[in-house]
């Protein structure tokens, strides 16, 4: 079972994590993306409207202390757009939206429904109206993104090439 939290404990563990997933196909990051990747998420936790899941490395045995996967995302105010987006953001998301800078789960945890469970609970009763994220063509979790109801919304300039920005209503217009 996932959980959520507000602060960030154990950053060391996040890197791990990411490097774990990222080294693999199409990603094939490096211990130092990784590196890059925890002063990343250290910095982010620091922001108003940080929010991280995890699940254990062990999910039927919560609390054992052991990261298996993870999602993490900040609310970004009205005007802001990822900024390597190759064009503005389109008008109906020009407004708060939830960014989710990460979703990783290990290799033997996939394929068990983690991946959706860790983002349904960080996107839950979040104010903003729209959640964005960034994925690559080449993914395999960007199939999963279309099923979920993620529609593209951008591209950004590589490299990495082919990476879109996908959008995902979370309220209803007023």
């Amino acid at each position: 079972m996932a959980d959520r939290a507000t602060g960030l404990r154990r950053p060391e563990e996040f890197r791990d994590i990411y490097h774990r997933v990222y080294r693999e196909a199409p990603y094939h990051e490096d211990a130092a993306a990784a590196d890059g990747f925890a002063e990343q998420l250290v910095a982010h936790a620091a922001l108003p409207g940080f929010s991280v899941t995890s699940v254990p490395a062990t999910p039927a045995v919560p609390g054992d202390g052991a990261l298996g996967g993870f999602a993490y995302g900040v609310r970004r105010e009205e005007g802001w757009w990822h900024p390597r987006a190759a064009a503005p953001a389109p008008g109906w998301l020009r407004r708060p939206v939830f960014y989710v800078y990460e979703l990783a789960v290990v290799a033997e945890l996939r394929g068990r429904g983690h991946g959706r469970e860790l983002l349904d609970l960080l996107l839950a009763d979040r104010p903003e109206p729209y959640a964005v994220l960034a994925s690559s063509n080449k993914a395999p979790a960007r199939e999963l993104y279309r099923r979920w109801g993620w529609q593209k919304a951008g591209e950004l300039t590589g490299p990495p090439d082919g990476v879109d920005l996908l959008a995902l209503r979370l309220k209803p217009r007023p």
